[in-house]
């Protein structure tokens, strides 16, 4: 399988010591030998590979790039774009980790449409694609016989779509319940044992849970467009990010964690409804009682609670979230494809 990684940053990095890690697993459970053909970052420029069968993985993760200037054995500087990297290999797979841009999906958007133009599979961790064009992309994916995967972007690598799609057949989601913002749950557990709101979130930016700006955080745009991938696959829904009511900020979440009468827990909680008029995505900041399943969602945590007309109510909770754990869900994707290719 010869793939091409759009985005290497902390994500990127870590799947390309996950697969040197895995190799021998990869080869003798699921007959799949990766080979990276292509890299291209934000900053660092980009490589491509010197012969059409690629790079090995442990080849890669072994270089140490870009972190050193010298790109791995086997492999020449890229001079372009990540589009015209993406249009120079022949590859099987783009793996899509660039930032993402909850209004417009880009430039992700236009990478992954460029890859199906290829007859290329796509993987992405990036949420924008996802977010404002799911529909349209699942469609373009069909008529050109390859899958989109996308696993990373709700929780990480912790398994929700997957979960859904593989392990509740016959099984209609009525709601959702989420605590599915790291920075926010950070601030507001800090906040309730009593730490100060620039002390919390100058720790949580020291671990890496915030960014330097967290304000997509803390107003609810994060949890908005991940709630939006859960309504729009989950839930059939077609609803974008703007369509998230979102009731977050900063200023709130100091007032609600000071205010907290005692036994209660302030959250930042993401719904989805189902109403006469359709789903109902919401992002808001309430007090839940001290007995509820999210509220003890503690520092850096998560976790989605699914309401179904077979089991009831599924909770999945993740651990602290890592690069990681995020390039394991691109891995769990790597894997699905070359299964159903």
């Amino acid at each position: 399988m010869r793939l091409v990684i759009i985005g290497y940053g902390n994500v990127g990095r870590e799947l390309g010591a996950l697969l040197a890690e895995k190799t021998a697993v990869l080869r003798a459970q699921y007959h799949l030998t990766p080979r990276i053909v292509g890299v291209m970052t934000g900053r660092h420029g980009g490589w491509i590979a010197e012969t059409p069968e690629g790079i090995a993985a442990q080849v890669v993760a072994a270089a140490g790039w870009p972190a050193t200037d010298a790109v791995p054995v086997g492999a020449l500087p890229f001079p372009g774009s990540a589009l015209d990297l993406i249009n120079a290999v022949d590859a099987d797979v783009l793996i899509e980790l660039t930032t993402t841009n909850p209004a417009t999906g880009e430039p992700a958007l236009s990478h992954v449409r460029a890859a199906f133009a290829r007859g290329m599979h796509v993987v992405t961790a990036n949420k924008g694609p996802i977010a404002v064009a799911y529909r349209a992309l699942r469609e373009e994916a069909a008529q050109r016989g390859v899958q989109l995967r996308f696993e990373s972007t709700v929780m990480d690598g912790t398994p929700v779509i997957n979960l859904s799609e593989f392990t509740l057949p016959a099984t209609e989601i009525l709601a959702v319940r989420a605590i599915i913002n790291a920075t926010s749950n950070f601030i507001l557990s800090g906040l309730m044992l009593g730490q100060s709101f620039d002390e919390t979130l100058a720790r949580a930016q020291q671990i890496g849970i915030a960014e330097a700006d967290p304000s997509l955080d803390l107003d609810g745009w994060d949890a908005a467009v991940k709630l939006t991938i859960v309504a729009n696959v989950l839930l059939g829904a077609d609803i974008r990010p703007s369509d998230v009511i979102r009731e977050s900020s900063a200023d709130r979440m100091r007032d609600l964690a000071a205010n907290a009468p005692p036994g209660s827990v302030a959250k930042q909680v993401a719904t989805l409804t189902r109403t006469p008029d359709g789903i109902q995505a919401r992002v808001a900041l309430e007090l839940l009682a001290a007995d509820d399943s999210l509220a003890g969602i503690g520092q850096g945590k998560a976790a989605i609670q699914l309401l179904t007309d077979t089991m009831g109510d599924l909770t999945v909770i993740e651990g602290p979230g890592t690069p990681r754990q995020t390039a394991f869900g691109v891995l769990a994707d790597l894997i699905t494809i070359n299964k159903h290719a």
